[in-house]
């Protein structure tokens, strides 16, 4: 019986055909029979729901609000160059090795970096709760959006009585009362509310596991670009939409001899894609039998790119024709909250309800693409977590929306927009640059790991197919030096200018926020059973030739 169970543990990360012969074994008990029965359901069922999901999890705010301020900043065209030279040569084949190590081991990013290497199962755990804390801040900026769907209605009619700094500080003044000496003086009610429902959403998807992720993807995804497509349309009739145009497409070379543009679109790519953050080994471990993960991984990243073109037209266009082209910057948050809001208000001249109505319009879609990404974040948490401490999902679902709802209510405070900024500062940028390093490290030190993950992406294809060398360099050498020279840059950049807040507030938000996710994957990673029998068995049946055999 002991043997049976071992076995079957096992083979829960093998290819469903092998766990479900294994299920039909009359020695397995009720138990493990229910457990593998809950894990081969944990499926996409289609292609195509892969593909939207994964979409979803890749395009988040900093596609819709930061790529624009980045085009802007270093130069339109010549950044746009750079950013797809990049995605090519490090963001897909990162991407494919990702997907395929989640399809190789049926598991998160815990369990496939266990796979690669003894002890790299806490570097996955890292990555993970270190998603499940940028899930809860994108959570918490879904709370500010949603109330900015309501205030922008209001605001829209008001705007021709007040001035273009009070419209600019609406949110953030009068709504949020934010202080920027990170002092908590009041509360917020509409947008604790706004978060309360959006942690109500988040739940209902999250805990239907990949079927719920599929189905939530058609709107969350699709809804967003009709509606980006929309605003990009009205942009496009300004008289000076060419010269906006013009300003994002056209390159200037001369910011090409920038240090700072190579590095900073070369780190985009990492950022954008959702890459070293734990979320594509767990989507990689739904794939259906049979997915083309090469041909699925273009379609991703075109579709990503695609996405933060369109944003950067809307941005352009948008603020260009309101006269607000000097406004637009790096700060996503202030984008969203500061100068939109004054070119919504301008948008249709004086018809307010036009003006209401893009604007509603604009941040509902902002606010599927937060709640999307913080499915996405939360999910790359709960499912190896769930598989690894055999949680009931539902159950676990319930509890990091629970625990996010008391995290999140200090965003609803008058503190909230320096938690923000500090918080995603660490969390999504500096965690994510360390992650990163180390997660290719693993890559670059597993031996002979790049080919067999090149011949797992490989596996079904039939033309085209990933160049095994190519795929090798770029994994193991290229992306952790991006990452390295990313890091260094940061480091240089903190010893000369320092961080414009007060140390309390650093620790509090910054480095014990950092310090508790360490701490906290650590703990998880010593009681997890990530660290399963991968060690002796690199490879899964299907890539040995095997075969599994009753009772």
């Amino acid at each position: 019986m002991a043997i049976c169970c071992v076995r079957a543990q096992f083979l829960l990360r093998a290819d469903d055909f092998f766990a479900l012969r294994l299920m039909r074994a009359s020695s397995l008990n009720c138990g493990v029979k229910k457990y593998i029965k809950s894990m081969s359901k944990q499926k996409f069922n289609s292609k195509g729901g892969f593909i939207l999901a994964s979409i979803g999890a890749a395009v988040g705010l900093g596609n819709a609000l930061r790529f624009p301020g980045l085009c802007a900043k270093y130069g339109g065209g010549a950044y746009l160059l750079i950013y797809f030279t990049a995605l090519i040569i490090l963001g897909i084949p990162l991407l494919n090795a990702e997907l395929a190590l989640g399809r190789r081991y049926r598991g998160g990013a815990p369990v496939c970096l266990s796979g690669l290497k003894r002890g790299a199962g806490a570097i996955g755990w890292a990555s993970c709760v270190n998603s499940l804390v940028t899930g809860l801040i994108y959570a918490g900026l879904a709370g500010w959006i949603i109330t900015m769907i309501i205030k922008i209605v209001p605001l829209s009619f008001s705007a021709p009585m007040l001035t273009q700094t009070e419209v600019s500080g609406y949110f953030f003044h009068s709504v949020l009362n934010a202080r920027s000496d990170g002092v908590i003086s009041g509360i917020s009610p509409l947008v604790l509310a706004g978060t309360a429902l959006a942690l109500a959403v988040i739940f209902f998807c999250l805990k239907g596991g990949a079927g719920a992720l599929a189905k939530a993807a058609k709107i969350t995804v699709l809804a967003p670009v009709i509606l980006l497509a929309f605003m990009a349309g009205r942009g496009l009739l300004y008289h000076n939409s060419g010269e906006a145009l013009k300003a994002l497409f056209l390159p200037d070379f001369t910011k090409l001899s920038s240090p700072e543009l190579w590095l900073s679109a070369l780190g985009q790519v990492f950022f954008s894609l959702s890459i070293v953050v734990g979320i594509m080994p767990a989507y990689g471990s739904y794939l259906p039998e049979g997915t083309n993960i090469f041909k699925c991984s273009l379609i991703i990243a075109a579709a990503d790119f695609s996405v933060s073109v369109l944003a950067s037209v809307v941005m352009f266009t948008t603020l260009y024709g309101c006269g607000l082209q000097s406004q637009i910057g790096q700060s996503g948050i202030i984008t969203a909250f500061a100068v939109y809001p004054v070119a919504i208000t301008q948008l249709f001249g004086g018809r307010a309800v036009l003006n209401a109505i893009a604007g509603a319009a604009f941040y509902l879609s902002l606010a599927m693409i937060a709640v999307q990404a913080a499915v996405s974040m939360l999910e790359a948490f709960t499912s190896p977590f769930s598989q690894s401490f055999k949680i009931n999902r539902t159950r676990l679902s319930a509890a990091v929306c629970a625990v996010g709802a008391v995290v999140c209510a200090v965003y609803a405070t008058t503190a909230g927009a320096v938690a923000v900024e500090i918080s995603d500062l660490f969390v999504n940028f500096y965690n994510i640059l360390l992650l990163g390093i180390a997660e290719c490290l693993v890559f670059a030190f597993s031996g002979k790991t790049a080919v067999s993950l090149a011949d797992e992406v490989n596996r079904f294809t039939r033309k085209l197919k990933m160049p095994k060398r190519f795929f090798g360099i770029s994994i193991r050498f290229l992306s952790p030096s991006v990452l390295a020279a990313l890091t260094v840059m940061e480091i240089v950049r903190l010893a000369t200018n320092g961080l414009n807040f007060s140390l309390w507030l650093q620790i509090c938000f910054g480095w014990g926020l950092s310090f508790i996710i360490i701490a906290v994957a650590v703990i998880i990673f010593k009681r997890s059973t990530a660290e399963i029998s991968f060690r002796k068995h690199k490879k899964p049946p299907h890539m040995r030739g095997s075969t599994v055999k009753n009772g």
